[in-house]
Formats: structure tokens, C-alpha cells, sequence
């Protein structure tokens, strides 16, 4: 089976490296995979592990990524086509999905899916309770969980990473890998961990390790600055854009993230304190851990900077604690989200699109795709107004704004 994978862009994210890492480890169960998509860092590593890349146009180029996907399938051969979030999605539903017979099967790893995309598409989500609702809805859909490569994710020389990194002996470290921007409030919850810990060092050797970029970098950047200069020492170390975020798990003592970060953190066996909106912090547990199975890794409303100290204070006093709990992330990962029985299950998914694929008719077909193009139109329209409360409502379905 021949598989065109197509991840919005290649930059550093979850959803693009869980496409590359899927990819790879179906290519491994004797699939032929190829990855079309615009050129970003982790391109190179797509090169590297030997899978074919084709650089796709720039976002905003619509018509352009489309006839590039078009001629790909003619001339490759295409069985399926694999799209994560909803702009290669809609991009290839109006496109090969329309002149072809080739299924596409569009990702969404979101906590919701966008209602622009058409209801004809299969979709493949990251959660249980998402996928019971959308299955509700009447929608085809199938579930996969992020995955982790659990041999690459490890912790194997914590002291050397710590080293590496200008780490103190006795120092406890705060890491978090995350995008700095407002989507889902993750910035704002980076500059509430600035805060309390800046306010913590005052009597804690405590370091905060942040890796990512976003449109919030430089205002990251300042506030460490900011609280470096007034401790005389690192407090605040701002890693930025990190091609291999793997060392900054390693070194953490405590690590505090929502969604894949969360994931990772867990396979390198590291207590987990789980970010969300609306001031939502939660150390996960053995008791809660169901809660964020069934729902995914974040959560909403809480006590905003109260309840993350909270929760910091308690894993600081009990490094038994800290140990016990992240051992127990570990072989909950091994358990739920190992990356090679990944595989085998999209493969399975695969197969079953593909014995199935003229299940829709032309007509259920060609209604699903007009109804699209409308809701999209809204959409677009109600971005131009710029309205706040339509950029938090979207960005739940992963709309980048």
C-alpha cells in the first residue's frame, strides 16, 4: 500500500512529528509512505530516515498544494491519503477527494473538530470521549492516540543532560516544552510559571527550563531577564526553538505540559503536572489518571498560579513522591501509547478505508463538500472581524489563528 501522508508543515510541533513518527513506523510494517508537506526543521529529519519528502507550497497557496497533491497521486500511485488538521484536510477533500477514488483520512489531534470540514471525511482523533461524541454525530471515525517511540524517549543519563544543559548540582528543575502562544492559553500559562518561580527562588534553588518558540518568545524572553537580573543567577532559562527537545525532559525534576509534551514527558518517566486553560493545573496521579485518558491531557478552570504552587510545592518536599509518580507515567505510556502498536492499528485503518472506499456516494459526496465550502467562508469572514471570542472558540479545533 502506498501512503501520501501530508502534516500541515514540518516545523517543530506535536501533531508533525507524531505524522513522521506514525510514517516511519508504518513504513517499518512493509507500507510505501511519502510525506508531502512544506519544508520546515524536521524535513531534514524526514530525509535522514530514509522516507521520500516532496515540499509542498507554502500555506496560503491553496490552488498551488492542490495540484502538487494532484500530480503526486497520478504519477505515484497513491492508495490513500493521510492529512493531519483541518487545512491539508480541506485542501485534499477538494482536490484528489474529489477526482479521485483515493480515500483521504484526515487527523485532527485537537480537542475538537472544526464544523467547516466536510462530513463525508473519516477522521482519526486522539481522545475516546472525542471520538464517542463525533461517533454520536454520525460521522465515520476512527481512534489513535498519540504515540511515543518508547526507545528514543527515555531518561538514560539524567546527570550528563544536566550538565549539558549549566544545571547546578541541587538545583530542582522545571521543564516545559510547549509552543509560546495564546492557543489554548498555553503562553499564559508559561508566564504564570515565570511568575511563581520567580517568586519560589526567593528561598528554592529552582530553575525553570522552557524550550519552543511562538509569537510569545520575546515576551518569554524579557521576563526572564527580567527575574535573572533580580536573583544575581539562571532562574528563567529560555531555551527557544529546540530541534531535539529530548535532553530538556531528561533534565527535568518536574515537568509541566498538556497534549503530546504531556505524553513525552511521561515516557521519560517524569512526575507530570498538567497545563490547561483558565487557570487549570493537576498533578496526574493513579487516581485521576482516568479522567485524562478518557479526555485528554488538559483540563480546565482552576486556581490559576494557587493551585500550580501548590502542586510544585508538594512534588519539591517528596522526591519519593516524584520518583513513584513518574514511574508510574512510564509504564502507563508503554502500556497506552507505545508507538509500534501505533502502527499496527493505523494500518488496520488503513485497510479498512481502503476495502471501503466508495462507501460514500457522489451525491453525499458533493453536498458534504457545498456545506463545507459555506461553513468555511463563515469562518473566514468571522476571522476578519478579529472578535476574540471567535479566535478562543476556534482554537479549541486547532485553527491556527
Amino acid at each position: 500500500m502506498k501512503i501520501l501522508v501530508c502534516p500541515p508543515n514540518t516545523s517543530m510541533g506535536g501533531s508533525q512529528l507524531n505524522a513522521i513518527e506514525l510514517a516511519d513506523a508504518v513504513r517499518r510494517h512493509g507500507h510505501e509512505v511519502m510525506i508531502y508537506a512544506p519544508r520546515g526543521v524536521l524535513a531534514e529529519k524526514v530525509i535522514s530516515w530514509g522516507i521520500p519528502f516532496v515540499q509542498a507550497p507554502s500555506p496560503g497557496n491553496g490552488k498551488e498544494w492542490r495540484s502538487g497533491l494532484n500530480r503526486l497521486v497520478k504519477d505515484e500511485g497513491v492508495d490513500l491519503i493521510h492529512t493531519y488538521e483541518w487545512g491539508p484536510s480541506l485542501e485534499a477533500s477538494f482536490s484528489a477527494g474529489i477526482r479521485t477514488k483515493v480515500p483521504v483520512l484526515a487527523s485532527v489531534m485537537s480537542m475538537g473538530v472544526p464544523e467547516f470540514l466536510p462530513r463525508h471525511l473519516p477522521l482519526l482523533v486522539g481522545t475516546p470521549a472525542l471520538a464517542t461524541e463525533l461517533a454520536w454525530q454520525h460521522r465515520t471515525v476512527f481512534l489513535l492516540e498519540p504515540r511515543v517511540d518508547m526507545e528514543k524517549n527515555k531518561s538514560v543519563d539524567t546527570h550528563a543532560e544536566r550538565t549539558a544543559l549549566g544545571i547546578n548540582d541541587g538545583e530542582i528543575v522545571v521543564s516545559i516544552v510547549s509552543m509560546l502562544t495564546t492557543e489554548l492559553e498555553k503562553l499564559q500559562g508559561v508566564l504564570e510559571a515565570i511568575a511563581l518561580l520567580d517568586r519560589m527562588a526567593d528561598t528554592s534553588q529552582v530553575r525553570l527550563l522552557i524550550a519552543g518558540a511562538g509569537e510569545g518568545l520575546n515576551q518569554v524572553k524579557e521576563r526572564a531577564e527580567e527575574v535573572n537580573a533580580r536573583h544575581g543567577r539562571v532562574v528563567i532559562d529560555v531555551l527557544g526553538h529546540t530541534a531535539d527537545p529530548r535532553p530538556v525532559y531528561a533534565a527535568a525534576d518536574i515537568v509541566l505540559g498538556m497534549g503530546a509534551s504531556a505524553i513525552k514527558a511521561m515516557a521519560f518517566s517524569k512526575p507530570l503536572v498538567v497545563q490547561g486553560e483558565a487557570g487549570f493545573w493537576k498533578t496526574l496521579t493513579e487516581e485521576n489518571s482516568e479522567g485524562f485518558l478518557r479526555d485528554g491531557w488538559f483540563g480546565y478552570e482552576g486556581q490559576g498560579a494557587a493551585d500550580l504552587e501548590r502542586e510544585l510545592q508538594a512534588l519539591i518536599n517528596e522526591p519519593q513522591r516524584r520518583a513513584s509518580l513518574g514511574a508510574y507515567g512510564r509504564n502507563l505510556v508503554e502500556r497506552r501509547y507505545c508507538l509500534d502498536s501505533g502502527a499496527k492499528e493505523l494500518s488496520k485503518i488503513y485497510l479498512d478505508l481502503l476495502a471501503h472506499r466508495s462507501s460514500a456516494s457522489l451525491a453525499t459526496r458533493a453536498t458534504s463538500l457545498l456545506r463545507s465550502a459555506v461553513e468555511v467562508s463563515r469562518f473566514r469572514t468571522s476571522m476578519k472581524s478579529g472578535a476574540l471570542t471567535e479566535r478562543e472558540k476556534w482554537s479549541h479545533s486547532g485553527v491556527g489563528l
